[in-house]
């Protein structure tokens, strides 16, 4: 039996997760994000490596475009894996977060770049797609 896509809780993991991304990367880490890439801030501007940055928003739009396809993804591979729980959506998710941090690990270990960056982006990707599994797994059309 084919999975119903549920869009209210398609929409409420993309606005949990950008909500996760803003506490993650803008309150709780900040620091140590912007020290793992070589950012430093001045007033109001941004620096990397001491060359100013200009804001954009392009990454705040590819983001969320992003946040959209995990969640329509997710909810197709939880879909075939006949998964209805909050729990075992979490525990897919989690799976999912993983390979990602492994992956980001891999990637910051060739651009030489400091574990505690690994930490920051790879287990944000842990929370990121454990939160969207429960959420989906869930929260299930019948």
């Amino acid at each position: 039996m084919e999975r119903k896509t549920n869009w209210l809780a398609i929409v409420v993991a993309v606005v949990g997760t950008m909500l996760l991304g803003f506490l993650w990367y803008g309150v709780l880490f900040q620091e140590q994000w912007m020290a793992g890439n070589g950012f430093t801030m001045e007033g109001d501007k941004m620096f990397k490596n001491g060359v100013e940055v200009p804001m954009s928003s392009t990454p705040m739009i590819v983001n969320t475009i992003a946040m959209v396809v995990y969640a329509l993804a997710m909810n197709w591979f939880l879909g075939r894996m006949g998964i209805n729980s909050w729990m075992d959506g979490a525990k897919a998710g989690g799976v999912f977060g993983l390979v990602f941090f492994v992956g980001i690990a891999t990637g910051n270990l060739f651009a030489n770049n400091p574990f505690s960056l690994t930490l920051v982006d790879g287990l944000y990707s842990l929370v990121l797609f454990t939160l969207i599994g429960a959420i989906l797994g869930g929260w299930t059309k019948k």
